[in-house]
């Protein structure tokens, strides 16, 4: 699945993906919501949690510019396909 199509996805269904394929690779904290990135069939995908309230605010595919966030090594040539 491409970008492009996971993003048109409802929250709801970018939730089944990524949980039936949990690949959790890294999480930080930006702005009060932690942040946690997985890798899903060769996409990395974000979601964002608001623990204060207890709910995902967004669950998206990560950019380029979002990965450099965590301190992992990741290998972003799928990003670029």
């Amino acid at each position: 699945m491409s970008r492009t199509e996971f993003d048109r996805l409802t929250t709801f269904e970018k939730a089944e993906i990524v949980f039936q394929k949990d690949s959790h690779v890294d999480s930080t904290v930006y702005y009060n919501q932690t942040i946690s990135l997985y890798l899903v069939d060769g996409l990395y995908v974000e979601i964002w949690y608001k623990p204060e309230e207890n709910e995902i605010s967004d669950i998206t595919s990560a950019s380029a510019q979002n990965l450099s966030l965590y301190n992992v090594h990741l290998d972003l040539n799928s990003l670029f396909e």
